[in-house]
């Protein structure tokens, strides 16, 4: 029963990626006005993350749904979410209004509401990436030579 809890968290973790990704990959110009939003990155960085970014959460995302490469996915995902919770965060400290472009969306960011759930996801993608940490397998012992 553990098991399957803690697969169809890493089922659902993977498919809000995978959505939120797809979402930015549909306007891209969109997603790189929403990226200088932040005002950290500028032109030409800012249209190249729009074009990047989303990739890495589609594909890490599939490797978390895959359960091939899960570690690796959560570990991905987990990073995001520490940039992203940083991002805005300062973004917030600065007094910005800015639309994040989280999922495709165009809103004015709700900080209080935005960083509830990026601290929630980013907790979430903790718990994923530990619990495929401790699953590991020890490494084989080799025999020792024998002399």
């Amino acid at each position: 029963m553990k098991n399957t809890i803690w697969t169809i968290v890493a089922l659902l973790f993977g498919a809000l990626f995978i959505w939120s990704g797809v979402a930015k990959l549909k306007d891209p110009i969109t997603f790189a006005d929403n990226v200088r939003n932040f005002q950290v990155i500028g032109d030409p960085i800012a249209p190249a993350v729009a074009l990047f970014l989303p990739w890495v959460e589609v594909f890490a995302g599939i490797a978390l749904m895959s359960g091939r490469f899960a570690k690796g996915g959560a570990f991905i995902l987990m990073g995001l979410m520490v940039v992203f919770t940083l991002l805005i965060g300062i973004s917030w400290i600065r007094g910005l209004d800015i639309t994040c472009g989280c999922f495709g969306d165009d809103d004015i960011v709700n900080y209080p509401v935005k960083m509830t759930q990026n601290i929630i996801l980013l907790v979430i993608g903790f718990a994923l990436w530990w619990r495929f940490e401790i699953k590991r397998e020890p490494a084989p012992i080799a025999p020792e030579p024998v002399t």
